[in-house]
């Protein structure tokens, strides 16, 4: 699961860097209508965890999150032979629907592989190999950048479908986990019937929006409201993606019950808090002192981004049905997805639309979300013999 992970984020990154500069300079959309056609898209992505990790627990999840890589990289590959508007959103619709449900069936095959406190460390170790991958990508991307040819975009946009490809022959050496026994079997609805579950879940996701003061907001304010160089932008996503591999694990094998995640999730409230109050004082400084704030703001981002994750990991899956865990991980995936949708406005809206008191409010938010987390989670664990007995 680690090398189809590695192949897989490393064409991520790749089409992150990329793709939207190739349907602007090359296939001459505008930049509003790619940004409304990738809304639409992600819209039909959302909808596609919960029915194929429901699939996944009905006919085994290794099979068919083979299918859904090996789909998804013929969808990847015809993006190159659009040439309009709507065979941009139609061919990316399929794409998404197929790239976040396969991110669904993973989970579930994940969960229903391992148990116990394994599950977090595995889930840590994938997500440390992800910031690896897409770092790799994100370099192979740049080169194309710098020759800003239809040739080279094209090579990149081709060598993601082909991570996927890959991703999906690896997932064969993967072990087959058995589908639900047709007689613990479930129906489709039955993760929306768990409504402890669905709000913690609604809770974790709503503090997933952190993720975009990393992409959106830090380069936005560092440029365009404090007198750091323009460089620093860089240094601090390496910053990032460096802890993140070197200290994921170790903060996910920290999490070890449902008390210490809770725990876990309103601690990182608290840093995300103090991160976003460095990124606001960090405003009408001199070079140095705000180079300074800048590096300890992203610190404390990362510090706050891991923690968040390594309990999001531990309560999504403990707190999930045996017998439904793609289900119950395609909620998880839907929530996740849903948040990195809304995220960017976010951003826009507070510290970057309000300058340093929209800081404040997000960072007096993200904190408010990891408090009412806890009781959240109480309330999940305590219904767990009703809702979802684990085996």
């Amino acid at each position: 699961m680690a090398a189809a992970t590695l192949v897989y984020t490393t064409g991520s990154g790749m089409f992150m860097v990329a793709s939207v500069l190739y349907f602007t300079r090359v296939v001459g959309l505008s930049a509003t209508s790619v940004g409304l056609g990738l809304t639409i898209a992600g819209l039909f992505g959302l909808l596609a965890g919960i029915p194929l990790g429901h699939l996944a627990d009905r006919r085994g999840g290794r099979e068919l999150l083979m299918w859904l890589l090996a789909l998804a990289g013929v969808a990847f590959a015809a993006l190159v032979l659009v040439t309009s508007w709507l065979g941009f959103v139609a061919v990316m619709s399929v794409a998404l629907v197929l790239d976040r449900g396969s991110a669904a069936v993973r989970g579930g095959l994940i969960a229903g592989s391992v148990s116990g406190h394994d599950r977090v460390r595995t889930r840590a170790y994938l997500r440390s190999v992800t910031n690896i991958g897409l770092a790799v990508g994100g370099a192979v991307a740049g080169v194309a950048l710098h020759l800003d040819t239809r040739t080279a975009y094209v090579a990149v946009l081709l060598g993601n479908a082909a991570s996927c490809f890959g991703a999906a022959w690896i997932t064969r050496r993967y072990p087959h986990v058995p589908p639900v026994p047709t007689e613990r079997a479930v129906g489709i609805t039955t993760v929306f019937r768990d409504r402890p579950y669905v709000l913690m879940t609604v809770l974790m996701s709503a503090m997933a929006v952190q993720y975009a003061i990393l992409d959106v907001g830090m380069p936005l304010w560092v440029t365009e409201q404090t007198d750091a160089p323009r460089t620093l932008v860089s240094v601090l996503f390496i910053l990032n993606t460096v802890v993140v591999v070197l200290f994921q694990v170790g903060v996910g094998t920290r999490v070890t019950s449902v008390t210490t995640a809770a725990r876990t999730v309103s601690l990182s409230g608290i840093v995300l808090l103090l991160a976003c109050l460095a990124f606001a004082a960090a405003s009408g400084r001199s070079v140095a002192v705000a180079v300074v704030l800048l590096v300890v703001a992203a610190s404390l981002h990362v510090v706050g981004e891991m923690t968040q994750a390594a309990a999001h990991f531990y309560l999504s899956q403990e707190m999930a049905s045996d017998h439904a865990q793609g289900q119950y991980q395609g909620l998880a995936s839907t929530g996740f997805s849903m948040a990195a949708m809304v995220a960017p406005t976010v951003i826009v809206l507070l510290p970057v639309g309000l300058g340093a008191p929209g800081w404040v409010v997000l960072g007096i938010l993200l904190a408010l979300l990891g408090f009412l987390v806890v009781p959240a989670v109480r309330w999940t664990a305590s219904t767990r013999g009703r809702y979802a007995p684990v085996s």
